[in-house]
């Protein structure tokens, strides 16, 4: 196919990001940003040799674009949902993609209702190391899944006092995890229980803990501080597991694998990785795992992609379960 047109809207760090992936695959490219900042777009669009910058979001759309990308201000995304529909240009989501639950049904709606292809860009599905681990969890080599441990921490409001993000540190913070929970483990939610911190500033939760309990009676943790730096995703088998942090990977599980990133060859023997150790492979593979590359083959019919918005919503639900449960002190139960 050829490479399709891509329109982004968000010219803030996440949007340069995007324009640097989409330029590491051939599958779609960005031809056109916009933001409402005024001159950000045109920052961005100077800085990256980009030919359209805009701060209107309805001029992003009439440029010809093939898709949106959206990674602006979360309190937009649904009205940028509606108008990109009556377009009918499909549009990528960064996650977390929306504010709250009814926003993220309300997206959900839009997308079924004028049958529009609506995905959410998800970081750790482009990531060739987790695509791997999924691969080996499905093959058994963990054996039973029996937990999930997630910890994710941003300083933002320890070192400024301030945070330009949700209220909701489950939202901002937990998102990214608990669909790649989803995701390897292949589960829904049936309860949460949750509870949230205010230590540092009045009015702030900065940090909250919560417990979601999957099908097969699976209990995830999550952990998350806006007072430290810290990302730690791990899931533990009746015959091994992995842990991600930072740079490193730790797996031990019950039979050899060879994967398409590395192998494992000594059974119940902990390996111990470096990702600076896999880069050959790693650079050889991510222009397939590259999600927005992905999602101009999912709208070819080329490819299919991880989280479209349905699977989202549902994982939504679970993030709005950990609000509620935390508000109450009371265990939230999942249909």
């Amino acid at each position: 196919m050829n490479a399709l047109r891509a329109g982004l809207s968000g010219a803030g760090p996440a949007g340069l990001g995007v324009v640097h992936d989409c330029r590491a695959q051939h599958d779609c490219d960005v031809v056109a940003v916009h933001d409402d900042r005024p001159g950000a777009a045109q920052t961005l669009a100077d800085g990256s040799g980009l030919g359209f910058a805009t701060d209107s979001f309805d001029a992003l759309l009439a440029y010809g674009v093939d898709f949106v990308i959206l990674t602006g201000p979360l309190d937009k995304r649904l009205e940028q949902v509606r108008r990109a529909a009556e377009q009918a240009v499909p549009c990528l989501l960064h996650a977390p993609f929306a504010p709250d639950l009814a926003s993220a049904r309300a997206i959900a709606e839009i997308g079924e209702r004028n049958q529009l292809r609506i995905g959410v860009w998800v970081a750790g599905q482009a990531d060739p190391v987790v695509e791997q681990l999924r691969r080996m969890i499905a093959a058994d080599w963990l054996g039973g899944v029996v937990c999930v441990q997630s910890l994710v921490g941003d300083d933002e409001l320890l070192r400024t006092g301030e945070t330009a993000t949700s209220g909701d540190p489950f939202v901002t913070l937990a998102a990214e995890h608990l669909h790649l929970a989803t995701w390897l483990t292949g589960r829904r939610a049936v309860s949460v229980c949750a509870q949230t911190t205010r230590s540092f500033a009045p009015g702030i939760d900065d940090g909250g803990a919560a417990t979601v309990v999957l099908r097969g009676s699976l209990p995830c943790t999550y952990l998350t501080s806006r007072l430290c730096r810290a990302r730690t995703f791990a899931i533990h088998g009746t015959d091994g597991g992995l842990r991600l942090a930072d740079d490193r990977i730790w797996l031990a599980g019950q039979r050899a694998f060879q994967g398409h990133v590395f192998g494992y060859e000594t059974p119940g023997i902990e390996q111990e990785l470096a990702r600076s150790e896999l880069e050959p492979a790693l650079r050889a593979h991510r222009p397939q795992s590259e999600l927005h590359g992905r999602f101009a083959r999912w709208l070819d019919d080329t490819d299919d992609f991880p989280c479209p918005v349905e699977q989202a919503v549902l994982d939504f639900e679970v993030l709005d379960a950990m609000r509620r449960a935390a508000s109450t002190g009371e265990t939230v139960a999942l249909r």
